[in-house]
């Protein structure tokens, strides 16, 4: 089985309940708060275990509480924790995160020590990531260490999936050394930084060098951009209850799927199942599902 590696943020999430997004000015009241293990470095690498993927996670966590329940918790979903350091110098990261009504979110984000994910640290860890097919980032981690996975990973011969969130400007260099790139409709934008349909500035974004570009649009499903042309993926039809990690749960899945030999429009269909189950829970870590949950929830099997 091929090994994934993880290469991004680990947070502790306070999670609001609200009765709508707080508008500019606005003060409300929430009707209840909970804290979960999140950060889409370690709910991407926790999806990807449940899911039956082998995958370790590079990272750095405070020697707080917040820190010690993040590893445990990767620890018991499977995940190889060999590659999380602890650091003195700053807290746990943290995420603020307000939910309506109807599901959607707000996130704001205290970055903390994942901020201490810098290129010599990924140099430190280099051996891990040479024992990898895939490696996964995103961007809450300082963007001088996303371009540095990138590089290291292409000298290694590893393909990359960049999940642009929080989305960055980047140098244009480091587009053709990406495999999979997969963005929500906002992050396209700020990546091409021209205006235009989902498909136009896909096609942008492939015509950059990425190999395949992936955009997730919500409730109207995905779009791939890839040397075939343009493929359009419904999203499943479920009870939406929180969208917190759904697109970790969707890049879990995709990842899974090409790691295990599905082809790239298998692995599109799977991830948007992952995601689909997600946002029927609460929570983030803890609405990623197992390989055995989707299938029965979807009654397929993959």
């Amino acid at each position: 089985m091929c090994k994934i590696v993880v290469v991004g943020s680990l947070n502790r999430d306070i999670v609001m309940q609200v009765p709508h997004i707080p508008k500019p000015g606005e003060t409300i009241l929430c009707s209840s708060i909970d804290y979960f293990n999140g950060g889409k470095g370690a709910n991407q690498a926790t999806a990807i275990a449940r899911l039956g993927g082998t995958v370790s996670m590079i990272g750095c966590v405070g020697t707080d509480d917040a820190g010690e329940a993040l590893i445990k918790s990767l620890c018991e979903a499977g995940v190889d924790t060999a590659g999380i350091e602890q650091s003195s110098a700053a807290g746990t990261g943290s995420a603020y995160i307000s939910v309506s009504a109807d599901g959607q979110n707000s996130i704001i984000v205290y970055p903390g020590a994942n901020s201490l994910v810098s290129p010599e640290m990924l140099n430190r860890f280099q051996s891990i990531l040479a024992g990898a097919s895939y490696c996964v980032v995103q961007m809450e981690i300082p963007i001088a260490s996303v371009e540095a996975v990138c590089r290291i990973c292409n000298l290694l011969g590893v393909k990359v999936l960049l999940n642009p969130a929080s989305a960055q400007i980047i140098d244009s260099a480091i587009f053709p050394l990406i495999e999979f790139i997969v963005p929500n409709e906002t992050e396209l934008q700020i990546l091409v930084n021209e205006q235009g349909t989902h498909t136009e500035l896909a096609q942008k974004l492939y015509k950059k060098g990425v190999k395949h570009v992936i955009v997730t649009l919500g409730e109207d499903g995905c779009l791939l951009v890839n040397h075939n042309g343009v493929s359009s993926f419904p999203a499943q039809k479920v009870k939406c209850i929180d969208t917190t990690a759904a697109g970790d749960a969707f890049i879990g899945g995709f990842i899974v799927g090409i790691s295990q030999g599905l082809n790239i429009y298998q692995s599109v269909d799977y991830a948007n199942k992952a995601a689909g189950f997600a946002i029927t829970r609460r929570g983030a870590q803890v609405s990623l599902g197992t390989k055995a949950e989707l299938d029965s929830f979807f009654t397929s099997t993959y």
